[in-house]
């Protein structure tokens, strides 16, 4: 543990020197973008959060390079100024975004606490491109609105979300019945703001504040054992997520889940995760601009770094065995982000496909 601290707090301008065979850019787009994901048949969608002027949107990234709204232009279209605006049927703040392994394409809109409606999980058919799963987080989330990203379960019944208030929402997606739970406890709880290149991004009460977030990041294993989570600011935990499910249906097992929890593996303040079919989670380091390997028995390694790596987000593992990593532009400054391009998406090559559950 000694020697990996000691990797871990080498300076960004020592690690910058070092070479980065095989990454290579995908894309450069106009805008930063947070997500990416790639369907069986190669259709392209990315989420594009990170702007200090345009508001969160999803779009469908063509052939040519361009990009269209997707799945539409309404749900595309909230305007908080606008009394005519529906946000229980527009996109308000997007977070997480993910092809799911039913093939459907999710969103995870994070909303704006006291605006009913606004905090949901949007299944999008990729066959009618259109929205037919829709389930409404205001009866499930705590005081503040914090729903962040979502992963599944291995029979794709129920949803996983984390929530950046510290804690862990389970969602049956048959029943559409939801619970919160690991609620402020030590394992959903940041222990210090989130990071970035040696420094605290900085928060929104003020000068000399500092960003926090709660449990934001997670993953399941390929064989659909564990729940992997961490708070924004690092440390990876893990639940076996049997528990997860029977307590949709046990108030007691709720309260109680922290006792199942186990620390796994010392992670950095991270951007975003993603877990290969061999049970490798990649984790973005936000503060040397490196990706991390944790490997299923809780071993880490930086694979790769690159100044490039500018918050990477999202990640994505396709068939051809690449990491796909976009560079989300997230800095902190004056105004919390700065977003000016030229916004990439590399590609690295790693020695796995994607888990078999975790996207089609």
């Amino acid at each position: 543990m000694i020697n990996l601290l000691c990797v871990a707090l080498l300076s960004t301008s020592v690690l910058a020197d070092a070479v980065t065979p095989g990454l290579e850019i995908a894309f450069s787009l106009e805008r930063a973008t947070q997500g990416i994901s790639i369907s069986a048949n190669g259709r392209k969608f990315l989420s594009q959060r990170y702007s200090t002027t345009n508001s969160p949107q999803i779009v469908e990234l063509l052939d040519d390079n361009s990009t269209v709204l997707y799945p539409d232009v309404a749900w595309n279209s909230y305007n908080a100024s606008d009394s005519n605006s529906d946000p229980s049927l527009s996109f308000v703040d997007v977070d997480g975004a993910r092809l799911g392994p039913d093939g459907r394409y999710w969103v995870v809109d994070g909303g704006t606490t006291g605006v009913n409606g606004s905090s949901k999980l949007v299944g999008v058919n990729l066959t009618t491109n259109s929205v037919d799963k829709l389930y409404y987080l205001e009866d499930i989330q705590g005081p503040y609105v914090g729903a962040d990203d979502v992963r599944f379960s291995k029979d794709t019944e129920v949803a996983y979300l984390s929530d950046i208030s510290n804690a862990l929402m389970i969602l049956n997606l048959t029943t559409g019945h939801g619970i919160r739970v690991l609620s402020n406890t030590t394992s959903s709880m940041p222990y210090s703001p989130i990071a970035y290149n040696g420094t605290w991004v900085p928060g929104s009460d003020g000068a000399g504040s500092f960003s926090w977030a709660g449990l934001d990041q997670i993953e399941v294993s390929p064989d659909g054992k564990y729940l992997y989570y961490q708070a924004c600011s690092g440390g990876l935990y893990r639940i076996e997520t049997k528990y997860l499910n029977a307590a949709l249906h046990d108030p007691t097992l709720a309260a109680n889940l922290e006792d199942y929890t186990t620390r796994f593996a010392f992670t950095p303040s991270t951007g975003g995760t993603t877990i290969d079919a061999d049970g490798n989670i990649y984790v973005s380091d936000t503060q040397t601009l490196s990706i991390w390997k944790v490997t299923p028995e809780g071993y880490t390694s930086i694979i790769l770094q690159d100044d490039r790596l500018l918050w990477t987000d999202l990640m994505w593992i396709t068939a051809d065995k690449k990491l796909w990593l976009p560079a989300s532009q997230m800095r902190p400054g004056g105004d919390g982000l700065m977003a000016a391009g030229p916004n990439y998406i590399f590609t690295y090559p790693i020695d796995a496909g994607p888990s078999p559950i975790d996207h089609a």
